[in-house]
């Protein structure tokens, strides 16, 4: 009998050690997923609003829109060259993958609108504002982006099964 509840232990030490292990590595998961920062890469607290007069000053807005926003007007461009940033989405855009698409475009544009949006050498028709742009103005551009994203989970129907379910030998 006395072997017995020590085998009952044993495997009540392990199971709880397995859920242990489990909690750390998700709820540090759930941390870095929910931070409005990239691991590894901290800058100081932007300012929304100032970001917006950057979004302005810079003139982002002869080529962006911003979802829902009607403080800009409508980009004077051909629709394929019209790109709208905020709204809602299903992967949350992450602080560097912003700086990344402010700083260095051509590495963030989608592949199927690759030809529309790069020129004959392969770079962004995005001009390059890190010449012209403050540090400042960067951080503060990327809070307002990163403000104006809406991140929702997908709807699915309640039998919805993405791969074909085989049954049987």
């Amino acid at each position: 009998m006395k072997k017995q509840s020590n085998k009952s232990a044993i495997i009540i030490l392990i199971a709880a050690m397995a859920f242990l292990v489990f909690w750390f590595g998700y709820s540090t998961a759930m941390k870095v997923l929910r931070s409005d920062q990239s691991v590894g890469f901290r800058l100081p607290p932007g300012d929304v609003e100032a970001g917006k007069v950057t979004f302005r000053d810079l003139r982002c807005m002869d080529c962006h829109s911003v979802k829902g926003s009607k403080d800009f007007p409508m980009p004077d461009r051909p629709q394929e060259w019209h790109v709208v940033l905020g709204g809602e989405i299903h992967v949350v855009k992450t602080y560097g993958e912003l700086v990344t698409a402010v700083i260095h475009p051509s590495e963030s544009i989608r592949p199927e609108v690759h030809k529309i949006l790069m020129n004959a050498d392969g770079n962004s028709i995005m001009p390059d504002l890190t010449a012209q742009m403050t540090t400042r103005q960067m951080i503060d551009l990327v809070t307002y982006l990163q403000n104006q994203y809406t991140v929702v989970m997908p709807q699915y129907p309640m039998n919805y099964y993405p791969y074909e379910l085989e049954y049987g030998p």
